[in-house]
This record gives C-alpha cells, structure tokens and sequence, in this order.
C-alpha cells in the first residue's frame, strides 16, 4: 500500500509540474482546483519540490528553478553573433507583406528585431520581448504590440498568466520563436516562463519558424517546447547531422540555411 501512496505522489507532482509549466504564474488556489486537492496538500508538494531543488516559490504560486542559461543577457548576446545575424537576415527574407508576427523574446530574437527595423516591410509584430519592441517600435512600417504580464528586467520580456491571455486574443499569420536545443525528439527550452508563452503563441500562429543555430543542435533542454511534426520552417546557419536533418525532412519541416 504504501507503495501505492508514494506512486500517487509522484504522478500529483507531476501533474503539478505539468500544469506550472504550461502557466508559470499560476497560484496556489487554482491548482489545487485543477489537481482536486486542498491547498495545503499543494503546498507540502511545493515544500518538497522546492527542498529537491525544482521549484522556487514565487508570490503564492512557483515558478521552475533556472537550470539554464547560466550566463546573463548581455554575455550570452556577445556569442556566435555573426551566425545569429545570418540566421536573422535570412528569416527576414522568408517574411511576407502585410503578415501578423508573434515574436518571442531573446538574443537571436533582438539581432532579428533589429532586421525588422531596417527593412520595408510592412508588418504587425506581437511580442512579449521588451527590447525587441522598443527595436522594432523605431521603424514606422512596423505596427508594435507589446503584451502585458510580470516583467524580468534582466532578460527583457513579460511573462505570466496576463501574458499568455493577451496572446490568445490574436490570430497571427507567423510565429517566429527561437530555443536552446533542438533534437530528433523535438525543440527545447531551459526557461519554462518562455516555453508558456512560446507554446500559446504557436497555438494562435498559421504556421510558424524556428530560428536556431548550429551550436544548439542535438541539445537537450529541461523542457520540450513541441515536438518536430509542430514546426513548420526551421532556419539555422548550417545544416544539422545527417539523423537529425532526415527526421526534420520525414517530418516535413522545411530548413533554411542563412
């Protein structure tokens, strides 16, 4: 029996990692609606996760622990720079007038913003990235929509339950998102405040494209974002290795080299 209370634990925990990376600003009310327990039975199962190191608690709700992206915006900005811009001025390239753009927030997500501000084109752009809006706010062409939520001043965007929300108000021709790893089974992401928000946009996307360079191939982050047969345009700075690049094909993602 008692084996039997410690698996049902285990998948509560679980379910309740599940339900805090799909909304990293959830609290603690809500889940224990959404797990059909008290919320003292939540909070013990933060207690434990916290003391295991998964779970930071975080204004009444918990959000997950950074296990990436050790170096800050600044210093991660500094590399592979001549890569990134290739990869962003190719992505420019497969951009279409008059399109509706989801935009999610980071390094590559900037160079690609400042692309934007120096082209023609002309686009409405949805965004959670602070910098890149206010890139992007510098082209008149460009129709600017920041979306609201918890700022994090370090890395620069929004994130949250508001933020989320405000995206499902909008039906996008594009998202354009970015990530730390990219494998056979899938994109991935370190920080799961970005995988909510990434996951609503390409819920509310036609089709979407993933920019991506070499370095990050066959990486595996702490989140799966999608899997392959979810993404529509993959475009990096140098093809992947022969297995990777044949299940993009057999999964019918397109791939663009910069």
């Amino acid at each position: 029996m008692a084996g039997l209370a410690e698996r049902k634990i285990d998948e509560r925990r679980r379910r309740l990692i599940a339900e805090i990376s799909g909304d990293p600003g959830i609290m603690i009310r809500d889940l224990a609606d959404k797990l059909n327990v008290s919320r003292e039975t939540i909070r013990r199962d933060f207690d434990a996760l916290c003391d295991s190191g998964q779970l930071q608690r975080r204004y009444g709700g918990a959000v997950f622990l950074p296990m990436g992206n050790p170096l800050s915006f600044e210093a991660r900005q500094d590399k592979h720079v001549q890569e990134r811009k290739a990869i962003a001025r190719k992505a420019l390239g497969l951009l279409h007038e008059a399109e509706v753009v989801m935009l999610g927030p980071g390094t590559t997500a900037l160079l690609f913003a400042a692309e934007l501000a120096n082209s023609d084109k002309r686009l409405t752009i949805i965004t959670n990235g602070l910098r890149e809006a206010l890139t992007l706010a510098k082209n008149d062409n460009l129709r600017v929509v920041l979306a609201p939520g918890e700022v994090d001043r370090l890395e620069g965007f929004s994130w949250g339950h508001e933020t989320t929300e405000f995206l499902t108000r909008f039906n996008a021709d594009l998202a354009v998102f970015f990530a730390d790893g990219l494998t056979d089974r899938g994109v991935w992401e370190a920080d799961p405040r970005t995988v909510g928000v990434v996951q609503t946009m390409l819920r509310h996307a036609a089709r979407n494209m993933l920019l991506i360079d070499h370095f990050r191939f066959d990486e595996q982050g702490l989140q799966r974002i999608c899997a392959l047969a979810d993404l529509d345009n993959v475009v990096s700075d140098r093809k992947p290795g022969a297995k990777l690049l044949a299940e993009l094909a057999r999964q019918t993602v397109d791939f663009h080299g910069a």
